[in-house]
């Protein structure tokens, strides 16, 4: 049952200062090397301008507020986000509610951006004001005690406008005594979220607050998907109930979406083919003089690193579940490990898998830089194989920024295929199987990092992501066997 909550219970607890930062230290290199880019380039603006848009329209859809078919929305990017671009169809609640409502909150992102770039203290009349901007209506604070059916709790009415002075005051303090603007965004968050100061909006008021701590502190963002709806308000539970580890893990899953944004950012081409060539020679010329043989070299040899680790944490999760699976000779489940260093002639052999899983989770895969894989395969019986993939690729216009992500695969046995080879092979060599590797549905999201500095500090983190694919993997599998 959740407690009753007073204004008293909401300061910042010490506990907050133990998410880990560590997935935000990693990825630091790549949002400095990146905004430098895109400021040298004059292009901040624009790419500001697209975000934004594009995190109101998917945190709004995530509330339930608005809807856009995938067609609808792009003909509106494609516009400028030009009310007339919607069409009548395929947009939620209506074309001139759902552009009103994304245009509001963006604007709003847009103005408490510069405010934080300031660092000017945010007040809870101009706070107010800028959320009226954001809802396109008038905002008036909470006279009802809250009985939605959210499982959030709230501090009664007589205590909300008290509550919400003193979480902007807590904010400034905590953020003029040096305390991380992660920990404390992800503390604002959580707190506005309980005391629901407002009769209407208090997501995106929360959604708000986010993005100035965050930005006051130079962080690209906050930004949610609307997959992750349920993720988020079950992390909020959590938190409510003082488990932070679900939230502090979707607050810095968020703030790395919000990276991998302006990584795979591109400007629109523009209207004729002699802007175009200025432009690429321009940028041709800037990417020869930023990169230098002693740089690459550097990148390569952290690359190398991050490889061979992945596959010493393989190996050992290989042996111990060939312990832990009671392999018999010549029956039971075995597990071995495959792979391909970015040199090897198989370094390609996912690549269609690599696209979708980018695809899905919004980000552009960069194939033009090196890659390679593991897989964990698993074989039941001759007819019983699977693989659990792990992925290294780079992510974004930038080639110091690696992901890892993680798909299943059943190993389809093509036996028409292996019949018309047997045919061609001579009788004395040795038959190959062909495969046909069908994908799983496969609970995964990427883990990224920068790659310019040692990535000793990945380890953890990558060790962790591995396990914990793995015993999801074998979770699924274990359905597989009847």
């Amino acid at each position: 049952m959740s407690q009753i909550l007073s204004a008293q219970g909401l300061g910042f607890r010490t506990a907050w200062l133990d998410l880990p930062l560590t997935r935000w230290d990693l990825l630091l290199p790549s949002w400095k090397g990146r905004a430098q880019y895109l400021e040298a380039q004059n292009q901040f603006l624009a790419y500001q301008r697209d975000a934004f848009l594009h995190w109101a329209r998917d945190f709004l859809v995530l509330q339930g507020v608005v809807g856009f078919s995938p067609e609808a929305w792009l003909a509106y990017e494609r516009s400028g986000h030009a009310l007339w671009s919607l069409p009548a169809s395929g947009v939620f609640p209506s074309p001139e509610a759902a552009h009103q409502a994304v245009q509001g909150l963006a604007t709003a992102m847009a103005l408490l951006h510069k405010q934080a770039q300031a660092s000017q203290p945010l007040e809870s009349e101009g706070f107010i004001d800028l959320l009226q901007k954001g809802l396109g209506a008038k905002v008036a604070l909470r006279q009802e005690p809250h009985n939605g059916p959210l499982p959030l709790r709230a501090i009664s009415p007589a205590e909300v406008e008290k509550a919400f002075s003193a979480l902007l005051s807590e904010v400034e303090n905590q953020l003029k005594a040096g305390v991380s603007p992660i920990a404390v965004a992800a503390w604002a968050h959580h707190a506005l979220s309980q005391i629901r100061p407002f009769a209407d909006g208090n997501a995106r008021a929360a959604f708000l607050l986010t993005q100035y701590i965050l930005w006051r502190g130079e962080i690209p963002g906050w930004y949610l998907k609307p997959t992750q709806r349920v993720a988020y308000y079950q992390a909020l539970h959590e938190a409510d109930k003082g488990a932070l580890q679900l939230w502090g893990d979707l607050f810095l899953t968020g703030i790395q979406q919000a990276l991998l944004t302006a990584l795979s950012w591109e400007h629109p081409p523009l209207g004729n083919l002699e802007e175009n060539i200025q432009v690429f020679n321009q940028r041709f010329s800037d990417w020869r003089s930023r990169h230098s043989r002693e740089r690459s070299q550097r990148i390569m040899n952290h690359r190398y690193m991050v490889f061979d680790y992945v596959e010493e944490i393989l190996r050992k999760i290989a042996n111990e579940l060939d312990e832990k699976l009671k392999v018999e000779e010549g029956r039971g489940t075995r597990a071995l490990v495959a792979k391909a260093y970015p040199d090897s002639p198989y370094y390609y052999q996912f690549t269609t898998d690599i696209i979708e899983y980018a695809r899905r989770h919004g980000y552009y895969f960069n194939r033009g830089l090196p890659r390679g894989w593991f897989k964990l395969k698993f074989s039941l019986s001759a007819n019983k194989k699977y693989q659990l993939v792990f992925s290294l690729h780079h992510a974004g216009h930038d080639d110091s920024t690696l992901v890892i992500g993680a798909f299943l695969h059943f190993l389809e046995p093509l036996k028409y295929q292996q019949k018309r080879a047997r045919r061609r092979r001579s009788p004395r060599r040795r038959e190959k199987a062909i495969y046909l590797f069908a994908p799983l549905p496969f609970p995964s999201t990427p883990l990224a990092f920068s790659i310019e500095k040692d990535p000793q500090p990945a380890w953890n983190l990558l060790d962790a992501y591995i396990q914990q694919h793995v015993v999801q993997a074998i979770g699924l599998l274990a359905n597989e066997i009847y």
